[in-house]
């Protein structure tokens, strides 16, 4: 097999493809005859090579790349899906973080489309998906017929929808029966992972003292032996739910963190305590942990966020290194909770001075080596993930949680990267990744 060309799929609302148009005219492929295509490795069709052809107003072109099986027939792709849930018409899910990905496949000649359980037709080898078609009004998604997907990226908003029944069919019909390349599985479980890294020598001690919430046996050696500790939800999101404990002469104070704000709610003693958390916690799973002293940034406590993600060569690389400042008066450093974003760079050298770049790489290798070991434990293919981590100021790390779904970053630079390292994955799991697609506008 090898690599001959790259271009444009044509089509004109068919289930499909009307031509393919190469983006250079010195690709190699001539007009003479159709070219015969293999789409998503399951469908078969012929098309004609249009040289310089003018394409109708509501042509849509896919950009694809080729590679040679026999003459003048070509396995063509890849086909990206990012699978979500249904939503109200169409989908469910962050649209301008999908828009940035497809649009970044676009300029690396990579089609990437939107996928739902209900567009999935088990024995056929088409989707029913959504394209992304700018347009002077503003960017839309239109219904289409795609191939099969040579990869999925799963990106279903919760973990509520993750488990509904309709999700978990498509995730083992299309990773399981039809062996289509998918990650990541899922979202991760707090207590899992702390159980993971507990069980590696090397990474054991950068877990906080941490205990499953159990309403009949509360947490009161956690503290007796440490001035806070936290209370967090085991399948929380951006430190919605959190509870900070802290012992105060007389009693305790108890501060909860939601997205309508936080509260502060006194406690006289342990078993008022004790009433008042198995009331705000009811039958929700938690885990409690102690508290950090972190290093402080202005006066106010700071972690990090680390992005990892595979590339083209498959291994796990840190894409970058982001800061945030707790706010005010959060209990934690979430930017929905208040935080702010800082750069890295200046806050490691304010606050580590001469020792910043040892003190970064270590951070670096830390969290390479958690996400090895996460993905070790959860025993499935993993293709990036954020990791949270505390910093003392003696330069002492903590490990607090790992996302299998991050959030975008914010910052210009880490977030282009990302995307591009996205679909360098992406070509990598294809079996598409030793020709250039890069082709530029649409025809």
């Amino acid at each position: 097999m090898r690599y001959s060309t790259a271009g444009w799929l044509v089509y004109h609302g068919s289930k499909k493809p009307a031509a393919f148009i190469p983006y250079h005219r010195r690709g190699g492929l001539s007009s003479k005859g159709p070219l015969r295509l293999i789409l998503g490795g399951r469908l078969t069709v012929e098309v004609p090579v249009l040289q310089g052809h003018s394409l109708q107003p509501s042509a849509t072109c896919l950009p694809v790349r080729l590679q040679q099986t026999h003459p003048r027939t070509y396995q063509a792709g890849p086909f990206i899906a990012i699978l979500t849930s249904d939503g109200n018409r169409t989908f469910r899910g962050n649209r301008s973080n999908f828009i940035d990905l497809i649009r970044m496949g676009r300029k690396m000649g990579v089609t990437i489309f939107v996928l739902t359980p209900s567009g999935i037709q088990p024995g056929r080898s088409t989707v029913r998906g959504f394209i992304h078609r700018p347009s002077k009004t503003g960017d839309r998604f239109v219904p289409a017929t795609l191939p099969l997907p040579d990869v999925v990226y799963n990106r279903i908003p919760t973990r509520d929808a993750e488990q509904r029944e309709g999700e978990q069919q498509a995730l083992r019909y299309l990773g399981k029966t039809l062996r289509i390349p998918l990650f990541n599985p899922g979202f991760f479980n707090k207590w899992s992972l702390y159980q993971s890294l507990r069980q590696s020598g090397e990474l054991s001690k950068l877990v906080p003292v941490t205990g499953r919430w159990d309403s009949h046996r509360p947490p009161v050696n956690g503290l007796k032996q440490f001035s806070a500790i936290y209370l967090k939800p085991n399948n929380g999101l951006a430190g919605n739910g959190m509870i900070r404990i802290t012992r105060n002469k007389p009693g305790y104070e108890v501060v909860l963190q939601t997205l309508k704000g936080k509260k502060r709610i006194p406690a006289s003693d342990a078993e008022s305590l004790w009433k008042l958390l198995r009331r705000i916690v009811g039958t929700r799973s938690y885990v409690w942990q102690q508290g950090i002293p972190l290093a402080t940034f202005k006066g106010r406590p700071f972690d990090l966020r680390i992005l990892l993600q595979k590339g083209g060569n498959g291994n796990w690389g840190v894409t970058g290194i982001g800061i945030r400042v707790a706010g005010p008066e959060a209990i934690s450093t979430h930017v929905p909770m208040g935080g702010s974003i800082e750069d890295p760079q200046f806050v490691l050298k304010t606050v580590f001075g001469d020792r910043h770049r040892d003190v970064t790489r270590q951070i670096e290798g830390t969290a390479l080596r958690i996400a090895r070991q996460i993905e070790r434990s959860q025993g499935e293919r993993l293709g990036e993930m954020s990791i949270d981590m505390g910093i003392e100021k003696s330069g002492r790390l903590w490990f607090f949680e790992a996302n299998a779904k991050p959030m975008k970053f914010d910052e210009p630079r880490i977030r282009q990267r990302s995307l591009k390292r996205l679909i360098q994955y992406f070509l990598r799991l294809s079996g598409f990744q030793g020709v250039s697609g890069k082709g530029g506008a649409s025809p």
